[in-house]
């Protein structure tokens, strides 16, 4: 299992903010033998696809050469003309081929990592000291664990594809050995087609190699940005905010909302309570409210403080469990009572209304 330097293990799967962050430095699980795979099996198809008319329009170029070789005057200003002859139509030949080839190259590197801007690459991405570092250069390039595996991976693609070379040519080595007697136009169908084999399965071979690297690659670069436990808890720290400051700003939050319901208990009209569990504070003016407005509620130990509050403030307190309970379920400060409790809170106004006079 992956560890740091300082020892820690690397138990814990990497994060997506992690692995975003990878991204950004361009730090990504990819195989460059992928890519190279794709290019020689679908390069080589386009090719051979291209072949025949790359072939008809050398022999067209070579044919009016010769035709016309008796009239062609080299000197230092025809050559030019004829180099960019024979540049300008190779140009046209190979171009778009070099252009098929290029995305062939470009697809198989986004179906590996997608399309991404490493923005980071080059602020983050970059340790400018080790790039200086010849001794350290020297140490990973010799001595790292990668080293010795890019090593072994390079070893045995040679062994595969010296097998699969020389699989081949074994079997055509009679036609290859009496090839100078054939004629002309055996030997081209004779190179095409043992040319064709070589390049179909050497390619399989190679692409066969090159997905086993690609899963080897993002298994290595998994395990590589896994992250110990404290790192995991350092994260969502800075990312969902210290649980310790959340629970203190609940708790400010709290004691703010207690003093506010404290300071609404003064303006009331009436408390009604449980009479130890409950306490809602009620205030109603009938020339500007509707209904009967909650100003504030509480339970248990805010409660009790209310109830101080509204006795030291001459605010009348009525006790009616029933009631109390259904407005501190039903009503938020601030709101209107339900029209289901208008008549009950009316009887207790009006018992209110009659104490006063």
């Amino acid at each position: 299992m992956a560890e740091t330097p300082d020892g820690m293990e690397k138990s814990e799967q990497p994060t997506g903010k992690k692995l975003g962050d990878a991204r950004d430095r361009g730090l990504v699980a990819k195989s460059v033998d992928l890519t190279s795979a794709a290019v020689l099996l679908f390069g080589g198809l386009i090719v051979f696809g291209f072949g025949n008319s790359l072939s008809a329009q050398l022999m067209a170029f070579m044919k009016q050469l010769i035709i016309n070789a008796p009239g062609v005057v080299l000197n230092e200003e025809n050559i030019p003309h004829y180099y960019g002859q024979l540049a300008g139509l190779l140009g046209i030949i190979l171009l778009p081929i070099l252009f098929l080839i290029a995305g062939i190259a470009l697809i198989a590197e986004v179906r590996q990592v997608g399309f991404h801007f490493a923005s980071k690459k080059f602020t983050e991405g970059l340790n400018i000291a080790q790039m200086f570092n010849v001794f350290g250069g020297i140490k990973k390039m010799l001595f790292s664990s990668r080293s010795f595996f890019e090593l072994g991976k390079s070893i045995v693609k040679l062994l595969i594809i010296g097998t699969v070379l020389y699989t081949v040519l074994d079997k055509r080595i009679e036609g290859i050995v009496g090839i100078s007697s054939k004629p002309y136009q055996e030997i081209g169908a004779f190179m095409v087609s043992i040319t064709t084999e070589l390049l179909w399965k050497i390619g399989l071979a190679y692409l066969a190699i090159a997905l086993g690297d690609y899963y080897f690659q993002k298994w290595k670069f998994n395990e590589d940005q896994k992250m110990t436990k404290r790192e995991v808890k350092d994260e969502s720290k800075q990312s969902e905010g210290d649980p310790q400051i959340k629970q203190r700003i609940r708790a400010l939050g709290r004691q703010r909302l207690k003093k506010i319901m404290l300071m609404r208990t003064k303006q009331a009209d009436v408390v009604i309570t449980n009479p130890t569990h409950y306490a809602v504070a009620l205030a109603y003016k009938q020339e500007s409210m509707s209904a009967p407005l909650v100003l504030a509620k509480g339970s248990d130990y805010l409660a009790l403080k209310m109830r101080e509050i509204a006795k030291d403030n001459k605010v009348p307190i009525v006790e009616n469990p029933p009631l109390a309970r259904a407005l501190y379920a039903a009503c938020e400060p601030d709101q209107e009572i339900p029209e289901k409790l208008f008549k009950a809170v009316a009887e207790v106004l009006a018992y209110i209304y009659r104490l006063k006079k």
